[in-house]
């Protein structure tokens, strides 16, 4: 029969299997926020693949065509790639929400409809400033003026579940 050794890591059982939920917590805390904010991360890792691809053929072309030194080339593409990736992240993203997303948002969290304009707003769980997508997860109805308090602020533990 295989028994499972047990969690080693500071030698006391108690510390250890505290260290454990903890970091159990703080994992599932960023995969959904990973998740919330996917519309950013996915357009960051997409343009640092487009600045690999623009590092590569610049140091390509600039090593073969002028005929510059291996060394001088790499940093000449890197510079490029680095300003490529800065010119690209700077571009802003729509805020528009589509409207079948916001009354899905609206029937999810307000059951017996009585969304009002003047009391309560569409917000974004996760800031849209922060990377927060424009999906019917990300969204949520809340108070005006709790809206207002919060801004842009990461949500809490309590608020991501």
């Amino acid at each position: 029969m295989n028994v499972l050794p047990p969690v080693h890591i500071t030698g006391n059982p108690g510390p250890d299997w505290i260290i454990l939920a903890v970091g159990t917590v703080v994992a599932l805390y960023w995969l959904r926020a990973l998740r919330l904010a996917r519309e950013g991360a996915r357009r960051f890792f997409s343009n640092v693949v487009k600045s690999v691809l623009v590092f590569v053929c610049s140091a390509f072309v600039l090593s073969s065509v002028f005929k510059i030194d291996h060394s001088r080339s790499q940093g000449l593409s890197l510079c490029v790639a680095f300003v490529a990736l800065i010119r690209w992240q700077s571009f802003k993203r729509s805020r528009y929400i589509p409207n079948a997303t916001k009354r899905a948002v609206v029937a999810r969290d307000l059951p017996g409809g009585g969304y009002d304009p003047r009391l309560h707003h569409i917000d974004h769980v996760w800031p849209h400033s922060r990377g927060g997508s424009n999906t019917g997860d990300n969204l949520r109805v809340l108070e005006r003026k709790r809206n207002l308090q919060k801004g842009a602020k990461r949500p809490r533990l309590r608020d991501m579940f």
